[in-house]
């Protein structure tokens, strides 16, 4: 039974006990050793948000860290609580016209209730909830004071420690999620027989956290007793098992849980419990394996499917951990950055976080932050793309239903997947929009009578749009699919996977450019009006509702897309008669504008004003990823794109002291990178890197609150956009270098046209750079100044003129690396 609010249980009392230990005893004489890549913290963890984090993508371990009443959380990528059966929208289409009328009339928020009433829904509906599954518990008791405590996540072997040491000797507790395996391992050692302790596993218990916020345990508490039925727990010998039912279940919902512990204790004895926990005595070392599984028909366990799974694996922690290793470390060590962090690396993240500042961040917090964002993605990438929480979950009620929530969230937690080098990460998520595409399909059709696809704000079982409220324009966003095709294409354009643009990126694109040929129709000017629309959940300055129409976002999305998929279908050979279709519709699309205050609009019409302290930044969007020619060719759209920066980074961010929202500072970024502003660039980073992370290095939503995994991906991008930036046929290096950094190195970048920067190495005017194609072709390399000299130190590369004195016409191998050394004026 879990309890409805903090109570001083055993397990508190001792954290807090431990807590004020290790208070005292902050001079280790047997530190635990700083990973070259990865760090140390010297407290534990007082709620699941600054847990230790491991996973394989699928099966994700939040580790709290506490030597004696030890808590670790298990979740699942596919745990979502069934809470009832998907409501699909009602279809409305036939009443379009009266929402567009209203509108028109300038009534939106009549627009927005009436849809609202049209979709007979009571209120705004989440999708189903990603949860945790159960935890895994170690109790023991202490002999003298415990000392020289520290834990760590080495992320270059996802593997996490806790260390330390009382009257008896050191202790360790050491944990990873296999890749290779499949499962969570954990290997606790002791000296001299003195692993004397009890394990089981139970329900998520968030209240017996120290969370201040008691209405948050109340509630998960209450989800927890409505949704979860039946749990069991068993023990024998050597194994542990835990299974639950949900109790809305639903046709198609898993409709159970079952995990299972394989327990091996050396030189020690075990005795199960009736109540479902295993006690070991005089142990040396404890080897726990532990799977989990969501079952669809309760009636199929797949507890002996486990048992004999984990029988089989080596009880041999260290082949374990060789074997996750080096599938891992495959992906992480693929790039890396140097900013000059130097000696600070050896210090731990409290100490870290407390030197850095917004006037003077840490260059090695930023490289281990960089570090731990890839790092949290690798983890929780497996066959889905991460949720809000990543694949790690403490409560029954996260925050936004730790949902997949794609006005924002998602596309900033995969925005370096591709220029960090990591394609395979991608297809988690193309797949999973392809997934639901069906329901896309009756978004498109019910809410606005076309064919087509329309992605909802939020989604995870299923993609119906029930995200709608009267003040909640969620029905009106329109530009959802538009910006999935982005990532679609874009994968081909990183990857040069044909195949996957045949059978994948254009048959969506195509899909997403159907619905914008039912949808948009021509204003008396001859443009396209797009309405209803929603700017991503802002409000215009003189409205009282989201409902709106000319959304700049959408607009651009419009654009992008026909665009991409003109290009993607010329690569091909096909689609000749849609061709002149698109081209058409191109020409008819609204024009960027700019307000009386030198901004870009928010929505491309005069009668709607701009909200620009709002922390999104969804107009900014035709800098999110590059530099439409539209823009590049007009100084007035530049000016007013970096203006609107310029602003929102001032109004919302300066007078906001906490901000809010880290992946609006992300988007912020992006399009300062675009611009090749540099300094607006690095002041949001300043930002990103003070305000958005704890000492486990788990990134936040809110200022050091609100576990969210946006800018685990967001950071990164912005970092090496600034660094350098790809387009078909051309490299920009350095584009947004700030001063702040005179030298450095970054190694592994991917770039479109499957060319990978092996290293970029740049100090004050000197820059080399090692290029990797992967076909034959010419490139148009560009750098921030003149070029005063260039030349091949290593390659068959041929350097050519080009128009502009900071560019450089060049040929590239197939498959050979060219090394350039760069002079700039």
């Amino acid at each position: 039974m879990i309890r409805t609010r903090p109570t001083p249980t055993i397990m508190t009392v001792a954290l807090a006990t431990t807590l004020a230990l290790i208070a005292a005893h902050t001079v280790a004489s047997e530190p635990l050793a700083v990973p070259s890549r990865g760090f140390v913290s010297t407290l534990p963890a007082k709620s699941w948000e600054e847990g230790l984090i491991s996973g394989n993508g699928t099966i994700g371990i939040n580790v709290l860290s506490r030597p004696l009443d030890e808590r670790v959380i298990l979740s699942h990528e596919r745990l979502f609580l069934p809470m009832g059966a998907p409501v699909m929208p009602v279809d409305q289409s036939a009443r379009l016209f009266e929402i567009r009328r209203l509108i028109d009339r300038g009534l939106y928020r009549q627009a927005c209730e009436l849809q609202f009433n049209l979709s007979g829904q009571s209120g705004f509906m989440y999708p189903d909830y990603f949860v945790p599954a159960f935890d895994l518990t170690i109790q023991s008791e202490g002999h003298g004071e415990i000392r020289d405590y520290a834990r760590s996540v080495d992320f270059q072997t996802g593997e996490t420690t806790i260390h330390w040491a009382d009257d008896r000797g050191v202790f360790e507790r050491r944990m990873f999620v296999s890749r290779a395996a499949g499962i969570a391992a954990m290997l606790f050692t002791a000296p001299n027989s003195a692993l004397d302790c009890r394990i089981a596993l139970v329900p998520r218990e968030p209240s017996d956290e120290f969370n201040s916020d008691s209405d948050i345990n109340k509630r998960s508490a209450e989800v927890f007793q409505e949704h979860v039925s039946d749990i069991k727990r068993t023990a024998g010998d050597s194994w542990l098992t835990y299974s639950n039912r949900f109790s809305r279940a639903y046709p198609g919902s898993i409709h159970a849980l079952e995990g299972f512990a394989r327990v091996v204790a050396t030189a020690g004895e075990t005795e199960p419990q009736d109540n479902g926990s295993l006690v070991v005595r005089g142990a040396d070392r404890i080897l726990v394996l532990v799977d989990l599984r969501l079952l669809h028909d309760p009636e199929k366990s797949a507890t002996e499917e486990m048992k004999v799974a984990l029988g089989k694996l080596p009880a041999d922690y260290r082949q374990l951990l060789d074997d996750h290793a080096n599938i891992h470390g495959e992906l992480f060590n693929r790039v890396r950055l140097d900013l000059g962090g130097g000696a600070d690396h050896h210090r731990s993240t409290e100490e870290l976080l407390e030197l850095s500042s917004y006037d003077d961040p840490n260059r090695a917090l930023i490289e281990k932050q960089f570090d731990a964002a890839r790092y949290n993605i690798i983890s929780c990438t497996g066959e889905l793309p991460p949720t809000l929480q990543g694949v790690w979950g403490g409560t029954y009620v996260p925050g936004w239903a730790s949902d997949f929530t794609h006005n924002g969230n998602v596309p900033s937690a995969i925005a370096a997947n591709l220029m960090g080098n990591l394609p395979e990460l991608m297809p988690a998520y193309t797949s999973y929009i392809e997934s639901i595409v069906p329901w896309m399909e009756i978004n498109a059709k019910h809410l606005f009578g076309a064919r087509g696809v329309v992605l909802p704000s939020r989604s995870t079982t299923h993609g119906f749009n029930n995200a709608m409220n009267p003040n909640f324009a969620g029905g009106m966003w329109v530009g959802g699919a538009g910006w999935a095709a982005h990532f679609f294409y874009d994968y081909y354009l990183y990857t040069g996977d044909r195949e996957f643009l045949a059978n994948h990126a254009l048959p969506f694109m195509e899909k997403a450019a159907l619905f914008f040929e039912d949808y948009l129709y021509e204003g008396a000017d001859g443009k396209f009006v797009f309405s209803p629309t929603q700017s991503p959940e802002n409000t215009p300055g003189n409205s009282n509702s989201q409902a709106s129409f000319n959304a700049t976002m959408d607009v651009a999305v419009a654009k992008q897309l026909l665009g991409n998929t003109i290009a993607a279908s010329r690569e091909l050979g096909c689609n000749e008669d849609k061709i002149p279709i698109w081209e058409a519709m191109l020409a008819k699309m609204p024009d960027y504008s700019i307000d009386q205050d030198g901004i870009i609009k928010e929505w491309l019409t005069p009668r709607l004003e701009n909200n620009d302290s709002h922390r999104h930044s969804s107009q900014l969007y035709p800098l999110f990823d590059g530099m439409p020619e539209e823009i590049a060719s007009s100084p007035e759209l530049r000016a007013a794109f970096k203006k609107s920066i310029e602003y929102k980074l001032d109004k919302h961010w300066r007078n906001n002291q906490r901000g809010f929202m880290s992946f609006g500072l992300v988007q912020l970024g992006q399009a300062a990178t675009s611009l090749g502003e540099s300094e607006l660039a690095y002041h949001c980073l300043k930002h990103l890197v003070n305000r958005f992370w704890l000492n486990n290095l788990a990134s936040m939503h809110n200022h050091r609150s609100l576990f969210n995994m946006d800018i685990s991906g967001g950071m990164p991008a912005v970092i090496i956009k600034m660094l350098a930036a790809s387009a078909p046929g051309k490299i920009q290096l350095l584009p947004a270098l700030p001063a702040a950094w005179p030298k450095g190195q970054i190694e592994g970048v991917l770039c479109r046209g499957v060319i990978e920067i092996q290293r970029l190495r740049w100090e004050e005017k000197q820059v080399e750079v090692t290029l990797l194609s992967a076909k034959p072709q010419t490139i148009l390399l560009e750098l921030p100044n003149e070029i005063y000299r260039l030349s091949i130190k290593d390659g068959a590369a041929v350097v050519g003129p080009a128009s502009h004195p900071n560019q450089r016409e060049l040929e590239l191998p197939s498959g050979g690396s060219v090394t350039l050394s760069i002079v700039l004026k």
